[in-house]
């Protein structure tokens, strides 16, 4: 069934499901992105890829810290696989005049 071909008439035949499985007929996962801050200023962004039935197959949580100053302290980024577990770790850390801090 192609929705493009359809009148209006015939659209508001069909089901929700029915659309909805028609549009989503190609796709294998889907991607959602959260961001958050808390109190501090402190900001946290969780970005989670899931199967069409809601299963977590992987995630990503970004993690920003920050100096005083507000210039950016470290930016930490973890892998986690589907059950949850780190797969990887990254940190990134910056000076407090605003650069990468290069060892």
């Amino acid at each position: 069934m192609d929705l493009l071909t359809l009148s209006v008439d015939e659209l508001y035949l069909l089901s929700k499901d029915q659309i909805i499985s028609e549009l989503t007929k190609d796709r294998t996962e889907t991607k959602t992105i959260v961001s958050k801050g808390d109190k501090r200023g402190q900001l946290q962004e969780v970005r989670e890829t899931r199967d069409l039935k809601g299963s977590l197959l992987s995630s990503q949580e970004v993690n920003w810290t920050y100096f005083k100053n507000g210039n950016v302290k470290n930016i930490t980024t973890v892998d986690r696989d589907g059950k949850g577990l780190e797969t990887s770790r990254r940190v990134v850390p910056h000076n407090e005049t605003g650069g990468l801090k290069w060892k």
